[in-house]
């Protein structure tokens, strides 16, 4: 599964992770998710304030995702907690919450929303295919968008089994590939570049957020998760679907007459 994406020979893989990692990380340190790469020195809670309104505008079923309400005083890990705006809800919802990243300076954005907010957490520089953690430690594991850029993402995801206690749940959205976003890449990398045959996996790799992008199949999805129980997969379709500009979406009802199969997230929850 995982050379399928990678596309890499045997002998190789680990010298082409670390350099991809690295790409990876430079991307996400130059624009940590949701800033589009807009941060100075002077930065108040203001920014941070509108970082999280546009996210839970355009994303508002994390919230029937996750839970929040339901893990107060639970231990929480997040994989990829960018500048905070989900380690915030964590946090006011009393959850003992632990946040990682691969980006440095999502991580000192991150310290300074929590500060902003008059929060404390535990936040570190650590990579999702070796958490610096002990084996059946967290009672919930939560990641939305992003193991998916790391290298070896069936690894990362058997750390997440690993980490977690026996009988801990988890959410982790990866992207869809057979989405409507996937079609939009297709038309603007591959017809309208005269390449009707060009794979979707290329299409994620090279065009879509950092460098080595993956979308899975629904069948994938239960691959990579086999070793966990009560899997569920939920497609939901999201702005990004029927995005006509950088910010501009085409009206929200329509993304009810929108089959979810073709929508661009797919959440997984299941237990250990």
């Amino acid at each position: 599964m995982t050379l399928k994406f990678m596309n890499i020979k045997n002998g190789t893989i680990t010298d082409n992770n670390l350099r991809l990692k690295e790409k990876i990380r430079l991307f996400w340190d130059k624009k940590p998710c949701g800033t589009f790469g807009v941060f100075s020195d002077d930065i108040d809670r203001d920014y941070f304030d509108k970082i999280r309104e546009r996210r839970y505008r355009l994303e508002p079923f994390i919230k029937e995702a996750v839970g929040f309400e339901k893990l107060k005083s639970k231990k929480v890990l997040e994989i990829g907690c960018g500048v905070g705006a989900d380690g915030i809800e964590f946090a006011l919802a009393g959850a003992d919450y632990t946040g990682i990243d691969a980006s440095q300076k999502s991580l000192e954005l991150a310290k300074k929303n929590f500060q902003f907010n008059k929060m404390k957490a535990n936040l570190e520089l650590a990579d999702a295919e070796n958490l610096p953690f002990s084996n059946d430690i967290f009672d919930f594991v939560y990641s939305w968008g992003v193991l998916h850029h790391t290298p070896d993402m069936e690894k990362a995801i058997n750390e997440v089994y690993r980490v977690l206690k026996p009988g801990g749940s988890f959410c982790i959205m990866l992207y869809n590939r057979y989405s409507l976003v996937g079609l939009q890449l297709y038309i603007l990398y591959g017809l309208i570049r005269l390449k009707p045959f060009i794979s979707l996996n290329y299409l994620f790799d090279k065009y879509h957020e950092s460098p080595g992008t993956k979308a899975i199949t629904d069948k994938e999805a239960y691959l990579f998760f086999k070793n966990f129980r009560n899997i569920e997969i939920k497609n939901i379709v999201t702005p990004y679907d029927v995005r006509i500009g950088r910010n501009r979406y085409l009206p929200k009802f329509i993304m009810n007459f929108i089959p979810s199969n073709v929508g661009f997230f797919k959440v997984i929850t299941g237990k250990k």
